[in-house]
């Protein structure tokens, strides 16, 4: 069996409207308009920092995109080929050949000579 359950509500006074009315009149709706005056800039803020960090990574992007892969003498279009054993990047234009950090590391270390002369040169290089 369902049990019914009772509601008491509660009625207000005519004193306790009247009050209300009164500090209402007084204060007007000058506490409710400044609580969500406050809200609404607190969260136009909001939406303004993400839309500002939004649109810079946007251009941010945009520029990497008008320089990726141009060649930086003539800005033609860089191919990626492989030379000795690394990949590097070689402009059909001006036929420039650029490195990415450590490829040319990578090929001075492969045509460095070894044994007791290679020593010898590495000492004498510092």
């Amino acid at each position: 069996m369902e049990a019914h359950r009772i509601i008491r509500l509660r009625t207000w006074t005519t004193m306790e409207v009247s009050r209300m009315e009164q500090d209402m009149k007084k204060l007007g709706y000058s506490a409710e308009e400044e609580y969500f005056f406050k809200k609404n800039k607190e969260l136009i803020e909001k939406m303004r920092k993400e839309s500002d960090a939004h649109r810079a990574a946007q251009a941010s992007q945009g520029r990497k995109n008008i320089h990726w892969m141009k060649c930086p003498k003539c800005g033609s279009d860089l191919q990626e080929v492989e030379h000795l054993g690394i990949k590097v990047d070689r402009c059909d234009h001006c036929s420039g050949i650029f490195f990415d950090k450590g490829e040319l590391d990578i090929l001075l270390q492969a045509q460095e000579p070894k044994g007791f002369l290679g020593g010898l040169r590495k000492i004498f290089k510092k």
